[in-house]
């Protein structure tokens, strides 16, 4: 096993991944066919849910035979000390602000109206913080967690920073030819987000002691990505706003996807050139 510690990364974790996947195969295949013949409308959830599942229990024992890891968790950002909770609210508090500041924006240039609330919204409020908190934490253990610390093995840190952001795009930019044309701009959104996100996995915590000053974890990309999540929540699903139309598609946000026009792609520059400046500052 331990031989797999000098392979390439990417075929390291194409490994991984495989093995995972023979594993995960098994019970996925009846759920994705229950699903498909309408037997169980959450099979295919459920067999995503359970890959997720595998990868958690894979990885400490991977951890420890490939890689000789005595705390599997911790090397991926995971450090329950009180000051990764301060770091996740500060990361948290920026995305949920970006995306309000957007929004202001957009309100102050007649690019869009504030639409009457609803009764619904109280629980749209609820479900955007639970969805922005399970998404945070679960892709950035996947990406900023265990993906960057396996390319870290073997590439430079600028070749696993690059290698993260492709990875994270492309996975979530599957989808038709055609769906994949008509939103681009979306990502070039998300490639910029995933390098953010990498700078704040790069950003010295709070959790830091005196021996170890320098000291990182996941807690400002969780809350930076969990805060983007739910406002991007509120703004679409809750329809807190209507754009107008006063200026095209591309200024405001592919499909309304506030992050994917030229407004939220100046956010996201400006939360990379903060993290970017955290993340490399001396000493």
């Amino acid at each position: 096993m331990a031989a797999l510690a000098r392979l390439t990364p990417p075929l390291r974790v194409l490994l991984f991944l495989a093995g995972l996947a023979l594993l995960w195969l098994p019970l996925a295949l009846p759920l994705y066919i229950l699903a498909a013949t309408g037997a169980l409308d959450l099979g295919g959830a459920i067999a995503t849910g359970l890959l997720y599942v595998g990868f958690l229990l894979i990885w400490p024992t991977w951890a420890k035979q490939v890689h000789r890891l005595q705390l599997p968790w911790q090397t991926l950002g995971l450090i329950w000390r009180p000051g990764i909770a301060v770091d996740w609210v500060v990361g948290l508090s920026l995305g949920l602000g970006g995306i309000a500041a957007l929004v202001g924006i957009e309100l102050a240039l007649g690019w869009a109206v504030l639409l009457p609330p609803t009764a619904q919204l109280p629980r749209f409020f609820v479900e955007g913080a639970l969805v922005g908190l399970a998404v945070g934490v679960a892709e950035e253990i996947l990406f900023r967690g265990w993906l960057l610390f396996e390319l870290e093995q073997g590439w430079s840190r600028g070749q696993a920073l690059v290698g993260t952001a492709l990875v994270f795009a492309i996975a979530h930019f599957i989808k038709p030819l055609p769906a994949i044309l008509a939103t681009l701009p979306q990502f070039f959104g998300l490639f910029l987000l995933a390098l953010t996100l990498v700078w704040a996995r790069r950003t010295p915590s709070h959790v830091q002691s005196h021996n170890q000053p320098g000291r990182t974890a996941l807690g400002y990309p969780a809350g930076l990505h969990g805060g983007l999540v739910w406002g991007y929540y509120l703004v679409n699903v809750g329809q807190v706003i209507q754009i107008t139309g006063a200026v095209p598609e591309w200024v405001t946000g592919i499909q309304a996807n506030p992050l994917a026009g030229l407004l939220g792609l100046g956010l996201l520059a400006g939360l990379a050139g903060l993290f970017y400046r955290s993340a490399h500052q001396p000493g």
